[in-house]
């Protein structure tokens, strides 16, 4: 029933991007410059997640590159340093440069590398430290594209004054899709990635359950198909809520294997001792961290940036953080590292 599974991957993007034109207006002004050999500008983007943030950047790039000669880095930034964003951003060029090269040098590179305009977006940019929206805007011919889900919160970190004379103004926000536009939004899905038709009712109830998210319809629909193929049976005879909270499990299961140590480390803690207090859950992470970071580059994290993982966590839809205490949403999403099974149940906030 699936004739081309390319066509539900997250990285998909389509030859029509449906109901954002006038975000990508935006955002293909702000990258202009580029075509007479000038820097691209800057564009903060932002929105809930999956309404088609990546996907709306590449879509306008690919645009862009059939006019000129334009380079394009993507950069997952969940979890790296400025040195680790600078050393992906010259990989992503063609350079090779040693693990152990120096912040400073890395930086020297990339002034030597880009010789031309470039489009740094950077995904995932809601934990982004400030020294590497510094270093890249040092950059003379570097456009940067931060990716994040609240602007507010990266615009009150930022106290370099050139990043936020360039950042502030420049945010562009999506929001979740209408019903209708879902439903549009799935149809050239279904004439691309499937070898049946499928009834416009169906999709309808997809989107409307997708809650105006793009990913868990586009997702729904193919696990729709996958069910119905399984079983020998029409799509429209499976339960769109079945299909949905299978389509849910798979993408909270790609998002935590997407996260760094850090995240894991507190998921595992939250997935073995549900519905815990952050208190609690803080005491364990202290009771087991030498454990878990012991063969690790990595060192144990602070309080704080524990609460800021944990709000990714919540972010993405893996865990519930409110009124001090953390839910796993899903407990088929099992934990991908182990935490030591001694950790005893705290009774504290119980």
């Amino acid at each position: 029933m699936i004739a081309d599974p390319e066509v539900f991957a997250d990285g998909h993007v389509p030859e029509t991007l449906l109901h954002r034109g006038d975000e990508e207006g935006v955002l293909a002004r702000a990258f202009e410059p580029a075509l007479d050999g000038e820097r691209p500008g800057d564009v903060l983007i932002h929105g809930p997640h999956g309404v088609g943030k990546t996907v709306l950047a590449r879509h306008t790039f690919d645009r862009l590159q059939a006019r000129a000669d334009v380079d394009w880095v993507h950069v997952e930034t969940m979890g790296l340093s400025t040195a680790g964003i600078v050393r992906a951003v010259l990989q992503a060029l063609g350079a090779d440069p040693s693990p152990t090269t120096s912040e400073h040098d890395l930086c020297l590179q990339l002034r030597e590398r880009v010789d031309q305009p470039t489009i740094v977006v950077l995904d995932e940019g809601d934990d982004l430290p400030e020294t590497a929206l510094s270093r890249l805007i040092d950059v003379s011919l570097v456009g940067v594209v931060p990716i994040v889900h609240d602007p507010e919160d990266l615009l009150a970190r930022l106290s370099d004054d050139r990043v936020r004379s360039r950042l502030i103004g420049s945010e562009l926000g999506l929001d979740r899709y209408g019903t209708d536009e879902l439903a549009d939004i799935l149809r050239p899905r279904v004439q691309a990635g499937l070898d049946v038709s499928v009834a416009d009712g169906y999709l309808q109830r997809i989107a409307d359950q997708a809650g105006g998210e793009a990913r868990p319809a586009i997702q729904t629909l193919r696990t729709a198909a996958e069910i119905a193929a399984g079983e020998g049976r029409p799509i429209e005879s499976v339960n769109v809520r079945v299909a949905l909270e299978k389509a849910r499990t798979r993408i909270r299961r790609e998002t935590l294997a997407s996260m760094p140590h850090h995240h894991q480390v507190l998921y595992a803690l939250a997935w073995h001792f549900d519905q815990a207090a952050t208190t609690d859950l803080q005491e364990r992470y202290d009771a087991v961290k030498d454990v878990v970071y012991r063969e690790r580059d990595q060192m144990p994290i602070g309080e704080r940036r524990r609460r800021d993982k944990l709000r990714k966590l919540d972010r993405y839809d893996l865990v519930d953080w409110e009124h001090g205490r953390v839910r796993v949403v899903d407990k088929a999403v099992q934990p991908l590292v182990d935490v030591p099974a001694e950790v005893d149940q705290p009774t504290s906030g119980t």
